[in-house]
């Protein structure tokens, strides 16, 4: 066989489809890592501090510890039927709807026993999916911050829904952000400022120690808010 009949073989470098499917694995693996965090961490980080609180508590207020032991078994509860329901979900592909704003706000507060004052001006569950689901995810992260690390119970939500953007304001006047002492090194912040730039929004987290902390987001209503 001649030179210029002998078969020709060539190595392609990864064409668009396989790029595009190793970018929608990612993008998966990220929003179920989202999920998680936002869900059962949270939950299972409220159940740790109560536990906690009942070490000194068992002895003083046998009774109050065996209600708060009633309540956290509860809560576990709820967290195996999250589970359960993210493996129903990750089986069929299927992402379940988000509460209204205000009610996912009210459990949020009674998950950290917080009695914060709320205000929600404007339509807020009008704006599009993706940027309620981002909202959820701000809320979620500011307001556990507040409960495991502001040390008060001064805080307060205010929520403005616009026809072009939806503003997010969660503060308290504890004693700052400093170094987690939970085991988890700030990674809801870093998760929360990537969704909001995500969508074309921005996060503003200013603390200062003794002073508080104020988390504003700005969410786009149209535009990239409005894709997916």
């Amino acid at each position: 066989m001649s030179a210029s009949s002998a078969p020709v073989r060539s190595v392609h470098a990864p064409d668009a489809v396989d790029q595009t499917v190793e970018t929608r694995v990612l993008e998966e693996r990220a929003r179920w890592a989202m999920r998680i965090h936002d869900g059962l961490t949270q939950t299972v980080t409220s159940a740790v501090l109560e536990l906690h609180t009942l070490r000194t508590r068992i002895l003083a207020d046998p009774a109050g510890a065996v209600a708060s032991l009633s309540a956290v078994e509860a809560a576990i509860r709820a967290d195996l039927r999250e589970i359960r329901q993210m493996l129903f979900d990750l089986y069929e592909d299927q992402r379940p709807p988000e509460p209204p704003l205000a009610v996912f706000v009210d459990e949020l507060l009674a998950r950290w026993g917080l009695p914060a004052s709320v205000t929600i001006d404007g339509d807020a569950d009008a704006a599009p999916p993706v940027v309620l689901e981002t909202a959820h995810a701000v809320l979620a992260e500011s307001l556990a911050n507040a409960a495991k690390h502001a040390g008060t119970l001064d805080v307060a939500v205010h929520i403005e829904a616009g026809e072009t953007q939806m503003r997010i304001e969660v503060e308290d006047r504890g004693r700052g952000i400093g170094d987690a002492d939970d085991g988890d090194p700030h990674f809801g912040l870093s998760m929360m400022r990537v969704r909001t730039e995500d969508i074309g929004g921005t996060l503003d987290i200013g603390s200062t120690p003794g002073g508080g902390t104020r988390v504003v987001a700005l969410l786009p209503v149209g535009g990239r808010g409005e894709e997916r």
